[in-house]
């Protein structure tokens, strides 16, 4: 049996989220749930993506559903460093073309060797 996976959230000085480590399928209702703690009723929320790895499909459409809901809830998201897979999925789904959403220097991930 492999551990869980684990990931932080921690706010920055300048009120950045930063999102750390691995992120499962499992993990998606205590992201969402912390998430929504951390950003409050910000008009602006800017989540730093670069340490973050989804590790499956689940935690991929999690992170589409926690920022969807963010957006709706009336904040300005911004996504900086996105997992390509996040990106990507953005992208085919037609989130990027919803106010309220940027994707600023998505990763570019490496293919396994």
């Amino acid at each position: 049996m492999t551990a869980p996976a684990e990931f932080v959230l921690r706010r920055e000085a300048d009120g950045t989220i930063a999102l750390c480590g691995e992120l499962d399928a499992a993990g998606v209702p205590s992201l969402r749930a912390r998430l929504q703690v951390l950003a409050g009723s910000a008009a602006v929320c800017r989540l730093e993506l670069a340490t973050l790895d989804l590790l499956d499909a689940g935690a991929v459409i999690g992170m589409l559903e926690a920022v969807r809901s963010l957006v709706s809830g009336g904040a300005d998201v911004t996504l900086v460093h996105a997992p390509q897979t996040l990106a990507h999925t953005l992208y085919r789904v037609g989130a990027l073309g919803q106010p309220g959403l940027f994707l600023v220097e998505p990763r570019e991930e490496e293919p396994y060797a």
